[in-house]
């Protein structure tokens, strides 16, 4: 009889990843666009306060709307802009520095406004093989390698695929042992890289509101 893994919310830390360039939605940092009356960012903080869990930023920058969070800033280690596993590995590497309790990080790209405590919630209740280290959102056959857990234990794997200058979130994944977690619901995993998406989230969100 196999071992089976519940992921231990009290050992577990959330990563917003708001380091990227924004290139798609003409620079700067969308994820401090409003939507609604208020940031992307300040909408997902919302909802992950919800969960009663520590939270941290991934970012590149001393953005003023970034430190007024009152969140923890985390900077990429890696000068490259390596992606999103350069803000998974420099967490994990804070995280091994300062927070000796935590064993999981959860990350959540900051560009994704219709994320919520359900789904995380689906996630620590969901039993899953002993052995597994990485577990990833996955909906209507389509993979959301950025949302997920992933075990601290994961850092030296993680530093040498990002020193020979990877980038595939997924190419290491599957180096690993993990698990895809299914969901119905479309619209957690809506993401805004274009002001044509800004524009669509708003109509998503009012679409929610009359349900």
């Amino acid at each position: 009889m196999k071992k089976e893994l519940i992921i231990n919310k009290s050992k577990t830390i959330i990563v917003i990843l708001a380091g990227g360039q924004s290139r798609r939605f003409g620079g700067g940092y969308k994820t401090l666009n409003r939507l609604n009356h208020i940031s992307i960012l300040d909408r997902i903080i919302q909802n992950f306060k919800k969960l009663e869990m520590e939270i941290v930023l991934n970012v590149n920058s001393n953005e003023e709307q970034f430190l007024k969070t009152g969140l923890h800033l985390i900077k990429d280690e890696l000068k490259n802009f390596q992606g999103p596993l350069a803000g998974i590995f420099s967490s994990m590497k804070w995280i091994l520095k300062n927070k000796k309790n935590i064993e999981w990080i959860f990350t959540s790209p900051s560009d994704t406004p219709f994320l919520s405590k359900s789904l995380v919630d689906k996630f620590l209740s969901t039993n899953y093989n002993n052995k597994t280290n990485i577990v990833i959102a996955k909906s209507f056959n389509k993979t959301h390698p950025v949302i997920g857990f992933w075990h601290i234990s994961l850092i030296k794997s993680l530093e040498e695929f990002l020193a020979k200058d990877n980038r595939k979130i997924m190419h290491w994944v599957e180096q690993q042992n993990y698990e895809l977690l299914n969901f119905k619901d479309k619209n957690y995993f809506f993401n805004i890289n274009t002001q044509a998406d800004l524009v669509e989230a708003i109509k998503i969100e009012k679409s929610i509101k009359k349900l």
